[in-house]
């Protein structure tokens, strides 16, 4: 399927269900497929990074989130299927994974988070079957280990949180060694289900999609995507001014 793109970075235009169904469909071979989710920050430094442009391109799925995207791509006239919320959708997976008979590896955060994200999700999600989680700031010469960890683990659904570039650029590094079928990079949302994270909207588990449709997560790197927004709006009128059908 061809992709759509905004400022040259691809994204796949999609509904949630399509999504689901694509992901569903990676297990069915030996692949280890990669699903992204676009933030604005990601997208600004992936047209600067050529490493970054790279992974995208090679995902599997890239799901486009924020309201900046959104707008883009309605200035663009190719707009989105659907607004798919990146904490809901995640959620999905995870119940997805228990429909099927799939495991879980949790990966990235600091400190506790991950493990009070476990217990928040697995209160939404009992019957989640996690078979491993590892805090992302661990020490160097522990690397090793918990690599080779993760690989005896071999999970079906690896989730890994580190924020963006290190997510990548950890994924890149150690794809073939942890035997993971679906490598899912969700960014800062471990932060969001432990808790340390508030939204505009309460952490509750909401599976109606058309209620949150415009509701978007708050990343601790609010900052640095606050300062490229104006970069961005402007480089998406230039690519307006001179965009040809």
């Amino acid at each position: 399927m061809k992709r759509d793109r905004i400022l040259g970075i691809p994204y796949d235009n999609v509904f949630t269900e399509e999504a689901l169904s694509k992901v569903e469909n990676f297990l069915h071979d030996y692949k280890s497929h990669t699903i992204v989710h676009m933030s604005l920050l990601l997208l600004m430094r992936a047209r600067r990074s050529k490493m970054l442009r790279m992974f995208l391109e090679e995902a599997d799925l890239i799901i486009p989130s924020g309201k900046y995207l959104f707008w883009a791509a309605n200035l663009m006239k190719r707009p989105f299927k659907e607004v798919i919320d990146p904490s809901l959708f995640v959620k999905m997976l995870m119940v997805q994974s228990v429909e099927i008979g799939k495991n879980v590896y949790l990966f990235g955060g600091k400190g506790q988070t991950i493990d009070r994200a476990f217990i928040n999700l697995k209160k939404e999600i009992p019957k989640l079957f996690v078979i491993g989680r590892q805090r992302g700031n661990y020490r160097n010469h522990n690397h090793e280990n918990v690599v080779m960890a993760i690989g005896k683990a071999s999970p079906d659904y690896f989730f890994i949180g580190l924020g963006s570039p290190q997510e990548e650029i950890w994924v890149n590094r150690n794809r073939r060694k942890i035997n993971a079928k679906l490598i899912i990079l969700i960014e800062g949302l471990f932060d969001v289900y432990a808790g340390n994270v508030k939204k505009r909207s309460s952490y509750k588990k909401n599976w109606n999609i058309e209620k949150i449709s415009k509701r978007e997560i708050l990343y601790s790197h609010s900052l640095q995507r606050a300062l490229k927004v104006p970069v961005f709006i402007l480089l998406v009128f230039i690519e307006k001014i001179f965009w040809r059908n």
